[in-house]
């Protein structure tokens, strides 16, 4: 027998919940779908992300433009969040800091902008320390890989490393769920530098590992 952690089981109610409560007339089916389921190119001279310890963060306005960020919490393992927009890097603070104008994507076709435009930062990078508060929102239910049309309502912080110029990034989250359920989460993120907003890769890499790369649609 499987035994579940409390944190699926956490989210499997809460699944089934809001499937019920939106009247959706296939409801135990999609919720029965959902149980059984249940290197990126260096732009510089390591390509080797870093997600811990001191370092020399890129000097402001060195990285810059379209950008992913990819975030994979503990009550959906494997399966990222999408966010597409620009970073910058302006200098903040005595250092150099990190600024993010971003869309959550749909999760069907890793393409189409969802929801409302959010903005997050400057952050700034001392030693290199990335520390993200993302304020309280809602995610568009078309950006939710597991359930898809259920939006997520959540805070969280992004904690890594942004050490020099690179075309990769990544380092660890801790969050919260509120609203109808309420859980604690753990995971990951990864930050990939683009060629262009529309060169979201096939796999998506959500951590520092290397197999952290999201299925294929």
């Amino acid at each position: 027998m499987t035994v579940l952690s409390g944190e699926r089981r956490l989210w499997l109610g809460l699944a089934w919940l809001a499937l019920a409560s939106a009247g959706c007339a296939d409801a135990r089916g999609r919720f029965n779908d959902f149980h059984d389921r249940l290197q990126t190119e260096d732009a510089g001279t390591d390509n080797q992300p870093s997600d811990g310890g001191p370092c020399s963060p890129p000097e402001p306005g060195t990285v810059n433009g379209p950008a992913l960020l990819a975030v994979e919490i503990s009550l959906a393992r494997g399966k990222p969040i999408l966010f597409l927009g620009t970073i910058d890097t302006p200098a903040f603070d005595g250092t150099t800091a990190v600024h993010f104008v971003y869309h959550a994507l749909d999760s069907l076709d890793r393409s189409t902008l969802v929801g409302a435009q959010l903005a997050v930062g400057p952050f700034a990078l001392h030693d290199g320390t990335l520390s993200a508060p993302i304020p309280e929102s809602t995610l568009d239910g078309d950006a939710d890989p597991v359930l898809h049309g259920v939006p997520i309502t959540s805070e969280m912080t992004l904690n890594g490393q942004i050490c020099g110029v690179r075309s990769f990034y990544c380092g660890t989250t801790v969050g919260s769920t509120s609203g109808a359920v309420s859980a604690k989460f753990t995971g990951r993120f990864g930050i990939t530098l683009l060629d262009g907003p529309d060169a979201v890769p096939d796999r998506p890499r959500y951590g520092c590992a290397d197999d952290a790369l999201a299925q294929p649609l």
